[in-house]
């Protein structure tokens, strides 16, 4: 698409921006599920076919704006774990970072409510979506501990990335399942995950 023409005037990625923008509001007032592509396409002012030009599905647009929140925020986090003194710290500093961003951030804290959290999470889960996003933040703390000898060997990145891609995608979006009282995030990482991991 030609810059200055059409209803987008900025070429592809401009379009691709404001289609994500218009999702983003639509998912917050409608939910994922009652999100339809007719809804993003008069969120953003352009037709049903200009939608489907950028994105094949709502699917596309749920990965789209999850993804680009994600990696806009990871890299922080990868500051964050990196800054933290040893690997116990990395993993339960390092994941009750990312919970707590995810629940600040209106957008990732809507989609993962629980009406939206069956929808959106079979969405991330269904082509690993949120594991490749745990990746990217995880890989290179990951290796160095199982370098430094303290990761068990045998433990896989990517898989291990996949079950905390899961933790985090349930304790961001079903707080209502974890008891005021009871043990927090940094506790239930520290006494359930990180004794399988320790060399």
């Amino acid at each position: 698409m030609a810059r200055g023409r059409g209803p987008f005037a900025g070429g592809p990625e401009q379009a691709r921006r404001q289609l994500v923008v218009a999702a983003e509001e639509c998912f917050l007032d409608f939910g994922v599920r009652r999100t339809t592509m007719d809804d993003v396409a008069r969120r953003a002012g352009v037709s049903r076919p200009t939608v489907y030009r950028y994105f094949s599905d709502r699917d596309a647009l749920v990965v789209e704006v999850v993804t680009r929140r994600a990696r806009i925020f990871g890299v922080r986090a990868r500051e964050y774990i990196s800054g933290r003194p040893d690997f116990t710290s990395k993993i339960v500093d390092g994941l009750g970072y990312l919970v707590r961003g995810g629940r600040r951030d209106p957008i990732l804290s809507a989609l993962l409510q629980p009406d939206n959290l069956s929808a959106t999470s079979g969405i991330l889960t269904a082509g690993k979506v949120a594991e490749r996003l745990s990746f990217e933040v995880w890989e290179p703390i990951l290796i160095a501990a199982q370098e430094a000898g303290e990761m068990r060997p045998e433990i896989d990145p990517q898989e291990l990335c996949g079950v905390m891609a899961d933790l985090e995608l349930m304790m961001i979006g079903r707080q209502d399942l974890l008891d005021p009282d009871g043990p927090g995030v940094r506790e239930l990482v520290g006494d359930f995950l990180l004794p399988s991991l320790a060399a």
